[in-house]
């Protein structure tokens, strides 16, 4: 049981606080129906359940549309419906409601993810970076980027190095070698396939010459 001591209003949200951490945050229109005030004692997580069930129909439509405008992941449905004002209990229900009804599915939104990002020439960890931004859980990353050709990574990894070698053409082999290393890092490439990409750039001036 808390006491609350302090409820907060700012944009239409409500926290309630306790010691001067916040409890939980609801949607103002939401506290009418079950209102609290400074001093009462609540039990937070009977409140919630409380809360959820009054909140569950907006937040399965405030949920719909968003998927009307494009697919998400689980993960990003929870947050906007939590930066809304719906409580936990409510954006659970709402998740598994939504994942019932097959209109939301993590494993399948990574695979497509996958399938486009190598389509563009993606590295595999830029595509899993990519990936956990829109908290994808690990399992499903890794069963989704199991299906990457590595010969593709290596083709795309070695257009990319051809495309950049001009840039570094006036630096010692070495360093051009180094700095296009790691410009391939960046692009998200593993070290094995950057390694095998280099191997068809000798950084000799002729090379530089032709791309230039």
């Amino acid at each position: 049981m808390y006491i609350i001591c302090e409820i907060r209003r700012e944009r239409g949200l409500v926290s309630l606080c306790a010691d001067g951490t916040v409890l939980i945050t609801v949607r103002a229109c939401d506290l009418e129906s079950h209102p609290v005030f400074e001093g009462d004692e609540i039990d937070i997580d009977e409140y919630s359940a409380k809360m959820a069930s009054v909140q569950f129909a907006d937040a399965y439509e405030a949920a719909l549309s968003m998927l009307d405008r494009s697919a998400k992941t689980a993960w990003q449905i929870s947050s906007s419906l939590a930066r809304k004002g719906f409580v936990t209990d409510a954006i659970e229900s709402v998740i598994a409601r939504l994942t019932e009804n097959r209109l939301i599915d993590d494993r399948h939104f990574a695979e497509r993810m996958t399938e486009s990002a190598g389509r563009s020439g993606s590295g595999i960890y830029a595509i899993k970076q990519k990936m956990r931004a829109k908290g994808i859980s690990e399992d499903d990353i890794e069963n989704a980027v199991s299906a990457i050709d590595p010969e593709e990574q290596l083709a795309a990894a070695s257009a990319l190095a051809k495309k950049l070698a001009p840039r570094y053409s006036s630096e010692p082999r070495p360093k051009a070698r180094a700095k296009l290393s790691q410009a391939l890092a960046r692009r998200g490439f593993s070290w094995d396939v950057i390694s095998s990409a280099l191997e068809n750039i000798n950084f000799s001036e002729e090379e530089f010459d032709e791309f230039c």
